[in-house]
């Protein structure tokens, strides 16, 4: 009885160590995995600031507040909730939109002077939302120390800052070749238009206005605004073919809300 007795207790004792070394297994995880988010932040940061200075923003506050509030309540159906969405007017007259690491997103002017309804706008952030919560950019980033981004980015967390300054240097510019002169992957832009869908289904906005805003895109007057996203993304009537087949033609047309009417008016003249 006494000899089963100190088994009973070794036993649970070994239980207990294998709780705890698990329990500290899973906290080194987590850590790991907050300080990869907090460098792709960083990142994020870097090449907004780098994008910033090179083209420009819109520094109006109605505008940015409506669309940061625009995207934001898109967001909260997003699967990543480790960060914060920021968005920002890119000072272009050029079509196209750009979704950074860490949650930054640019729409060019030249976009918002586009489109012809809200639904439109919610479909391009729902789009670029999807780049970012499937971490397109970051998985179309080659680096030449090492093809895996996350990889990289583990390798520099223990490291010297000068070092880390360094590959952050490095990644940021690769980022911004891919965003700007590659583009990345035609699946991953079918994957996000995809998302983008899905993402306004939930909150019942009708599909049909988004592939109306490529549709346009087609038209003569629109194409001359056209050259990066034809340098950067796949054939836009294959967009739309795939779009039709996924999107819910049941839904109503969604009205304007007030807010979006005001902020037309303010991006329409901007110069």
């Amino acid at each position: 009885m006494k000899f089963q007795f100190v088994l009973l207790i070794l036993c649970l004792s070994f239980l207990i160590s294998c709780k705890s070394l698990s329990s500290y297994s899973d906290s080194i995880q987590k850590e790991k995995e907050y300080d990869l988010v907090e460098k792709e932040i960083e990142i994020g940061k870097s090449v907004f600031a780098k994008l910033v200075g090179k083209y420009g923003i819109v520094k109006n506050k109605p505008a940015t507040e409506y669309l940061n509030k625009a995207g934001k309540s898109l967001a909260l159906y997003c699967e990543r909730q480790d960060i914060e969405y920021f968005f920002a007017i890119l000072n272009s007259p050029q079509i196209n939109a750009y979704a950074l690491p860490g949650g930054y997103i640019l729409v060019s002017l030249g976009t918002l002077q586009s489109i012809d309804n809200e639904a439109q706008l919610l479909g391009i952030l729902a789009h670029e939302l999807g780049h970012i919560n499937k971490k397109h950019v970051l998985k179309n980033v080659k680096i030449e120390v090492t093809p895996n981004f996350f990889e990289i980015l583990a390798r520099f967390l223990a490291g010297p800052r000068n070092v880390v300054t360094v590959a952050m240097n490095q990644i940021s510019n690769k980022i911004e070749e891919t965003l700007f002169m590659k583009g990345i992957d035609s699946e991953s832009e079918y994957e996000a238009d995809l998302y983008a869908i899905n993402l306004l289904k939930m909150w019942n906005i009708e599909q049909k206005s988004y592939v109306s805003f490529f549709e346009k895109l087609t038209t003569k007057d629109e194409k001359t605004k056209l050259t990066e996203l034809y340098k950067t993304h796949p054939d836009i009537r294959s967009r739309i073919d795939l779009l039709n087949k996924n999107i819910s033609f049941d839904l109503p047309e969604k009205k304007n809300s007030t807010q979006f009417k005001d902020f037309k008016i303010i991006v329409e003249n901007l110069k």
